[in-house]
């Protein structure tokens, strides 16, 4: 080997040597570059999973609430249903009364509904013809401190119940209309009754 062959084999060798150590000081800045981003990536993920954790238990949190208002709205609303079947079943009981019992009724209310003076009474429609001969006169006799009740001779424009008439003034005891002004305190017993 003659001395131009060395130098130029040193050479090869000494560039071999620098690309070599080049080579592995760019694999090993890769690595380093590579375990940076993957570090980065793996808290990234988490990060991503732990917000989609989070909006998840959020929406199944809000599904929770919306479920259980759905659900107390519909035992509400089942409740109500329940409280107006059973007032209009407490109607019915009223109306099928026997018609003695039922004219004890009528004849309580014009008691607990007569004013000074004397009154007129117009019958519901149903009731006109319901009620015994001579039911005003009697129930009229037990009125006392003034009051007294005559018949009137028209039929009043609903079916149960009467309108109790003074000069200037009236009012409507219709059922329906006793049933309206009770209507809070008939479905509190209601409640109570059914509910708890």
């Amino acid at each position: 080997m003659t001395g131009l062959d060395k130098i130029v084999g040193e050479i090869e060798q000494e560039s071999k040597d620098g690309v070599n150590a080049i080579l592995d000081e760019a694999r090993k800045k890769a690595d380093q570059i590579t375990g940076e981003a993957e570090k980065e990536i793996h808290a990234a993920e988490k990060k991503i999973a732990d917000r989609a954790a989070a909006t998840a238990a959020q929406a199944l949190k809000q599904a929770d609430e919306a479920g259980d208002i759905i659900k107390r709205r519909c035992l509400l609303a089942a409740k109500q249903e329940i409280i107006e079947e059973t007032l209009l079943a407490a109607k019915k009981k009223l109306y099928g009364l026997s018609d003695s019992d039922y004219a004890a009724f009528l004849e309580k209310l014009i008691i607990e509904n007569a004013d000074q003076g004397r009154g007129v009474i117009t019958f519901g429609k149903e009731d006109a013809g319901r009620l015994p001969e001579g039911f005003v006169d009697k129930v009229s006799a037990k009125l006392t401190d003034g009051r007294s009740v005559a018949e009137g001779n028209s039929v009043a424009d609903f079916a149960h119940g009467f309108i109790l008439s003074y000069e200037g003034s009236y009012e409507n005891v219709s059922i329906d209309e006793l049933f309206l002004a009770k209507k809070d305190e008939l479905t509190d017993i209601i409640k109570e009754t059914i509910f708890d």
